[in-house]
Formats: structure tokens, C-alpha cells, sequence
């Protein structure tokens, strides 16, 4: 209580969240074994006439859905069954969330490495703002990029997804 008194009730509070905030050496090291894993299983090659080469962009009409793999990583699934993961140049927290992916290509019909992108709710779509229901902006959340789509197996999904569930 002679904490608070000193720093007072606003700095206290900050600091509390901070702490709450940090992570242990335990399970920070348990995060750097899980990127390894995840590095590992991704580095497996894979014949390039069978599964193709690792793609700086994706059109419009080689996926056909997308999902989150972590917060770093996002499995696009395409036609006769190919799958490619994309690992995002940073972490992207707000994969957490359902939603529609807002993209901003420099390219017509595809996305890139570098395309910058954002994840919004399916009800903030402009076609849903109209009067009385929205007033304001379209939210989305925070930006990030994507890097490049590398070709997997089902195999390796699902060790990726065991790993990760297993956290």
C-alpha cells in the first residue's frame, strides 16, 4: 500500500499491467523450441514437380479459403488439394479473431509478399454500414504483411497444428 502512496494510483496500475504482461524465461524458451519445431517441419523439402516452388504471390483463383495457423503463420488451402503456409514478416494478433482479410495489393487479383493487409469483422464491411446500423469508420485492425507462400504437405499441417495445440 506505501507503493501506491509513492507512485501513485495511475502509475501503479501500469505497472501492474507490465508485469502481467512479461513472460518467463521458462516460457519464453518454450516459445524460441516451438519456432525451431515449426522451422524444422517447414524446412522439409519437397519435389518442386509434385507440390511447386515457394511463391512470391498467390492469385485470386489458386486458394480457396485461408485459416491461422499461430499468430505468425496462415495456411491457404487452394485447388487439387495444395496447401501453402505463409509465414507473415510479423506477428499479426489479431488473426486471433474471425474474420474477413482486408487486403492491400499493389497487384491486381493476387496477394503478395509485402501486401500489406488487416483483419475486419464481417458486420464492418462497407455493404453492411448503411443507416441506421453504422455511423463512423470502417474499423479494421492492425496492418500486416504477408511474405511469401511455401508449398506443404498435409503431413506437415498437421504436425504444425499437433505442436501448436500442444503449447
Amino acid at each position: 500500500m506505501a507503493v501506491l502512496k509513492q507512485v501513485g494510483l495511475p502509475t501503479a496500475a501500469v505497472i501492474l499491467l507490465c508485469a502481467g504482461c512479461a513472460t518467463s524465461p521458462e516460457e519464453e524458451s518454450r516459445r524460441q523450441a516451438i519456432e525451431t519445431e515449426i522451422g524444422m517441419i517447414l524446412a522439409h523439402p519437397l519435389d518442386p514437380s509434385v507440390y511447386g516452388e515457394t511463391k512470391r504471390c498467390l492469385g485470386d483463383n489458386e486458394y480457396r479459403s485461408y485459416r491461422r495457423l499461430d499468430d505468425r503463420r496462415m495456411l491457404f488451402e487452394g485447388r487439387n488439394d495444395k496447401l501453402w503456409v505463409n509465414t507473415l514478416r510479423t506477428n499479426c494478433p489479431d488473426l486471433r479473431r474471425d474474420g474477413v482479410l482486408v487486403v492491400r495489393s499493389f497487384t491486381a487479383r493476387r496477394i503478395c509478399d509485402g501486401d500489406n493487409f488487416s483483419v475486419s469483422e464481417w458486420f464492418d464491411w462497407p455493404w453492411y454500414r448503411r443507416w441506421p446500423w453504422h455511423w463512423g469508420s470502417w474499423n479494421t485492425g492492425m496492418t500486416c504483411v504477408f511474405g511469401e507462400f511455401q508449398p506443404v504437405t498435409e503431413d506437415q499441417v498437421a504436425e504444425i497444428d499437433l505442436l501448436l495445440d500442444s503449447r
